[in-house]
């Protein structure tokens, strides 16, 4: 991917599941990586943090196979 997103929410979640570098993938999908509630609540909070941008809870319940690099490219067009 060529966005700035990609790799700082990579680091976010890394950081935050204790996962090590270069584990993830844009084509990884979310579920993959075993998040619970809370992690999804935490990533929220740190994309907000961060960007400035929302995800909503809404956006990982409709769309369960949803993708690293889907979800940064939300966030992508979120920022333009």
């Amino acid at each position: 991917m060529t966005n700035n997103v990609y790799p700082i929410v990579c680091e976010m979640l890394c950081d935050a599941k204790d996962l090590p570098d270069g584990m993830l993938t844009p084509d990884m999908p979310l579920y993959q990586l075993k998040l619970d509630s809370l992690d999804y609540v935490e990533l929220m909070v740190l994309v907000k943090r961060e960007f400035d941008l929302t995800l909503s809870a809404e956006m990982f319940v409709n769309n369960p196979n949803l993708t690293l690099g889907e979800m940064c490219q939300t966030l992508e067009e979120q920022r333009a």
